[in-house]
């Protein structure tokens, strides 16, 4: 291998969260995974300051019908054991009323530094199944307007004048109109939260970043039905085409922004 390339490298390696031991030798080096391989040759996703005017918070799906307890309800009425489905949820709906609460921590201090807010909820726009669309029609999946699955979460409740776009799909940006609102805002750059990792939240960041916003993906305010399933999205998005932080860190970020004047 050439010096240049050699160089070039070094400066994109990003180093796993525990390289193999080498002591020294690369013949020495034992139990490498293609993570390792992936991480010493990507270069890492660029990051990105938050900014009043620039960055928005988009909450994806924090409403009932994402909350454990219809699941549950819809599980027990198809005749499967209150108990069983209750312990076989139970982990789910421990990291979903964290991802609630971590979510609307964010939301409050988003809202105290005058960071754009956007709430997108599933929801259809009539009781007719044909304003669904087909993805989600097809599997039963009609959210009918102003009803009490569609209604959003109290601890996220939106403002009088903060934004709600409704969605029949999976991903925010198609079947709506949310990327001319953004553009329309001079948003360049989106924070992340909300259900399900690995359905709504992952298919509106590749969406979102393929159409050029920069995206901060919050790690430990979105969840799935599956822990495994929410790891391997974060795994395959974090610095592939966006970043991945912790809610800690992103309070962090924001609360070193000066308030409003």
């Amino acid at each position: 291998m050439a010096n240049s390339e050699q160089v070039n490298l070094q400066m994109t390696f990003k180093p796993p969260t525990k390289l193999p031991s080498t002591n020294g030798d690369a013949r020495l080096m034992v139990n490498l995974t293609i993570e390792d391989v992936i991480y010493t040759l990507e270069t890492p996703y660029p990051d990105f300051e938050i900014k009043r005017g620039k960055t928005a918070l988009v909450l994806i799906d924090i409403q009932k019908i994402a909350s454990p307890e219809p699941f549950v309800k819809a599980a027990i009425k198809k005749g499967l054991p209150e108990k069983d489905v209750t312990e076989a949820v139970a982990d789910y709906e421990k990291r979903f009323w964290q991802a609630v609460d971590n979510s609307a921590r964010i939301l409050k201090v988003c809202r105290l530094k005058g960071i754009d807010v956007v709430h997108v909820v599933l929801a259809a726009p009539t009781k007719n199944p044909l304003h669904t669309a087909k993805v989600n029609r097809k599997i039963g999946l009609i959210v009918q307007p102003a009803s009490e699955d569609s209604r959003s979460l109290d601890a996220v409740k939106p403002l009088p004048d903060e934004l709600v776009v409704a969605k029949t799909n999976g991903g925010a940006f198609s079947g709506t109109n949310l990327d001319f609102i953004l553009r329309n805002m001079d948003i360049e750059s989106l924070i992340l939260v909300g259900f399900l990792t690995d359905e709504c939240v992952a298919a509106t960041a590749y969406h979102g970043a393929d159409i050029g916003y920069d995206i901060l993906l919050v790690r430990d305010a979105c969840a799935t039905h599956r822990k495994e399933a929410h790891d391997a999205i974060i795994w395959s998005l974090d610095d592939m085409c966006l970043k991945v932080y912790t809610t800690e860190e992103v309070l962090r970020k924001l609360e070193a922004l000066p308030n409003p004047k």
